[in-house]
């Protein structure tokens, strides 16, 4: 439920509340030689309307790599079109930063004030002390009262380890990272730094103290951490589900974000975008550990995984969750022509049959 009078999110009479994440869009990033007039494929727009349809969510959460922040009129209105089937129906969302989203011509920082004018817009400008830019927390309170009965977190996964190195002073000859989990050589990957890992444990702390009790979470940022891995490597006893089909992209350093949420004992799932071929979930440790694929039509993507993932909670602290795949629901309508993008026909898998 959405109260827009009060700008909250509530669950509903049967105590459920549903969010639907999606993510990469890549808008902006199309291939010279393509010519149409648009920046981004209109099929992504086709792909949103479908998944809001089929879903049916109380909230939306854009997962990051947006890459449209050209300019504040550009960023405004490719934004709004592409989201259009979500805020025709007012619903709410939010976002978060990806790694492609610093290469915009506008600083995130400058981004920030675009998107918090678009209706219907939770996204927050976090601290300005933290590395980053949204670094917030959502409430999601009870259907019959004013007690918050889920939080939402959102951490800036921030853009490469390069970027950690300068701010921090270490040298490159000191990155003796030899062995990394993603590519082969040196992952460039960045991950949410120590300053907001505290943030996190000091504002899950004052917000236990604030509403008499400890309330589950969710967590969600772009960037996959470490523990993304272990659910690939103990399938069975993670009780994995879902595609992978690419390196799990994280950063080689560890920020202890996964310690931090399990000492807490509040998160109950981490949720992140970044691989456009990993739709896979698991539980490690008690937190569920998910990818929602992609959605975007102008990056290296496979048809038969292209979609989002639906996350159910509850008000009793449990949650559910499913990746949705476009070709299930729309058809040979979801997939794409092989030559608009990087990747060519390595890229374009005709499967029909789900």
């Amino acid at each position: 439920m959405y109260d827009i009078k009060n700008k909250q999110l509530r669950f509903n009479s049967n105590g459920r509340f549903r969010i639907l994440m999606i993510s990469d869009f890549h808008a902006g990033y199309r291939r010279k030689g393509f010519e149409d007039g648009n920046p981004y494929s209109p099929k992504i727009k086709e792909a949103i309307e479908a998944l809001v349809t089929e879903t049916d969510p109380d909230f939306v959460m854009v997962g990051g790599d947006q890459c449209i922040g050209k300019s504040e009129e550009y960023l405004y209105t490719s934004f709004t079109d592409i989201m259009e089937p979500v805020l025709r129906r007012n619903i709410p969302w939010a976002h978060v930063y990806g790694n492609h989203d610093r290469e915009s011509e506008m600083t995130t920082a400058e981004q920030q004030t675009v998107y918090e004018k678009i209706p219907h817009c939770f996204s927050q400008r976090g601290p300005e002390d933290l590395f980053g830019v949204c670094n917030y927390c959502i409430p999601v309170y009870a259907h019959d009262s004013d007690k918050v009965a889920y939080n939402l977190f959102a951490l800036d996964s921030n853009r490469e380890i390069s970027d950690y190195f300068e701010q921090f002073g270490i040298r490159e000859e000191d990155n003796n990272m030899l062995l990394p989990f993603a590519f082969g050589s040196r992952s460039v990957q960045s991950m949410p730094f120590f300053s907001q890992v505290m943030w996190y444990y000091n504002k899950s702390r004052e917000l236990e103290h604030l509403n008499g009790s400890k309330a589950p979470a969710l967590l969600f940022m772009h960037n996959p951490i470490l523990e993304f891995n272990l659910i690939f490597r103990n399938p069975e006893e993670c009780d994995m589900y879902g595609e992978k089909r690419e390196a799990v992209c994280c950063s080689e350093l560890n920020s202890g974000l996964f310690m931090a949420c399990l000492e807490r004992g509040d998160v109950k799932g981490i949720f992140c975008g970044h691989e456009h071929m990993n739709a896979y979930h698991g539980k490690y440790c008690g937190i569920i550990l998910g990818y929602d694929a992609c959605v975007g039509y102008d990056m290296s993507a496979h048809d038969d995984v292209r979609g989002g993932r639906v996350i159910d909670i509850y008000e009793d602290g449990t949650l559910e969750t499913k990746h949705i795949k476009l070709m299930a629901i729309m058809g040979e309508k979801a997939m794409r022509r092989p030559d608009w993008l990087e990747g060519g026909l390595n890229y374009f898998i005709r499967q029909t049959h789900l």
